[in-house]
């Protein structure tokens, strides 16, 4: 009985994970969202509305994840600024 539990709990887990990675990365492409995934870069006019294709924006992509792993600390703080980059390091303990 307890490893049913266990087995249901997983199952649901994986699911809200696999569909919030998905939504996320379709998400974050469309343009009437890209004030809030990128602010500091359409403020500083880096990033544009229309660069993507309509076929690029509705398919999910997980590039963003490992662009996030391979970040470098001094990357991440020029980026996010000094009080998320503080934040982050109460997580990552090396």
């Amino acid at each position: 009985m307890i490893l049913a539990a266990l087995l249901t709990s997983v199952g649901i887990n994986l699911g809200l994970c696999s569909l919030f990675f998905t939504l996320y990365s379709l998400l974050r492409k469309q343009p009437c969202n890209l004030t809030v995934y990128a602010p500091r870069l359409v403020s500083e006019r880096k990033r544009q509305e229309g660069a993507q294709s309509n076929l690029e924006r509705l398919l999910a992509s997980t590039d963003w994840v490992r662009e996030a792993w391979e970040t470098t600390e001094e990357e991440f703080l020029s980026t996010a600024g000094l009080d998320a980059f503080v934040f982050m390091r109460i997580f990552v303990f090396r």
